[in-house]
Parts: C-alpha cells; sequence; structure tokens
C-alpha cells in the first residue's frame, strides 16, 4: 500500500480530481479529506490523505505532494523516505523544504525540473523524466521519456503531478500512463 499525502487546501481539488480516477485505474484508491471518506477502483493500492497542513507523519515512506495552494510558517519533520512533489512555482513548499534532507521532485515545463512536459494536446502529453528518482520501493528510476494518453482535458500542473504520483509509486511507464 503506498502512502499519499496531498497538502493545501481542502476545498482545492485541481490535483485530487485527476489524481484520484488515475490511481483507481492502477490498484484501487482510499481517499480521506477529513470529511469525506471514499473509495476509487477496485482495490487499495494507495491512501490518499488530503489535508492543509503537514501531519506527523510516522510512516517510513510515502508520496507528500504539494498543491500550489499550501501555506505554512512551520517547518514540519518530513521522514527520509518520502518523496516530496511540487511544481517549481510552488514557493511555500520549496520555502519549507529548503531546510530538510528530504527528496524534491519539481514539476514543470524548464529543464530544471525533475520532471517536465514535452508536447501537450487535447488528448495526449509527452513527458520527461528529465534525473532519477528513487520510488517508495527503492527502486532508482533512470531518465527516460513517456507518453500519456489523457481522458479528459487537463492542464501541465495537473498530468505533472499524476504522473510524478505513479512514477514514485513505481507504476511501469514504459506503455505510457492513462489519466
Amino acid at each position: 500500500m503506498i502512502n499519499i499525502i496531498l497538502c493545501g487546501k481542502t476545498n482545492d481539488t485541481s490535483i485530487s480530481d485527476a489524481l484520484l480516477p488515475a490511481l483507481g485505474r492502477y490498484g484501487g484508491v482510499q481517499y480521506f479529506n477529513g470529511r469525506i471518506l471514499a473509495n476509487f477502483g477496485g482495490g487499495t493500492e494507495f491512501i490518499v490523505y488530503d489535508c492543509e497542513e503537514i501531519p506527523e507523519i510516522e510512516l517510513n515512506c510515502g508520496i507528500l505532494l504539494f498543491k500550489n495552494s499550501f501555506h505554512s510558517s512551520e517547518t514540519s519533520s518530513i521522514p527520509s523516505g518520502f518523496s516530496c512533489v511540487l511544481e517549481t512555482k510552488n514557493l511555500n513548499a520549496a520555502a519549507m523544504l529548503k531546510d530538510t534532507d528530504t527528496a524534491a521532485i519539481t514539476c514543470g515545463t524548464s529543464p530544471k525540473d525533475t520532471i517536465s512536459i514535452a508536447g501537450l494536446d487535447e488528448a495526449n502529453a509527452a513527458l520527461s523524466l528529465q534525473r532519477s528518482i528513487i520510488t517508495v520501493t527503492g527502486e532508482i528510476l533512470e531518465p527516460h521519456d513517456f507518453t500519456v494518453k489523457l481522458l479528459s482535458k487537463l492542464g501541465p500542473h495537473r498530468i505533472l503531478a499524476v504522473c510524478a504520483a505513479l512514477l514514485i509509486s513505481g507504476v511501469d511507464s514504459s506503455q505510457g500512463y492513462i489519466i
């Protein structure tokens, strides 16, 4: 089971609206945001907890995915087994992570980003993993390009966040993703 913590305003559903159906296709997901407990897909390969602040984490590994609506003045303790995903322009999350030993995976359109979009149209996207990352199981993913079939119109931010979560989770990208 892979734990994903979404951090940012709970009424900001920009990422969860794309992430939950995608995770449902790749093993199923149980989702909780403090009010709603729901299941997407057939199983529970993923657990997603949606919160405004970083909770006290007593887990060995997982993914901390920052929404652009994340604002926190506190530096939180993040276990070393967690990968943190943020959009490059998310200065609040970047500032919070600055003095930690946590691996930060940036998403955007720049060659400096860990994961970037190389091409995008209404039905498909081409993405590039530009630096090696470590999955939650400890596997090293080397830089490579992969495709994404889009089932609905999604902007770059949503596509990148979902694909970052899938890559870090160890979901094979060699045949591309469907989101």
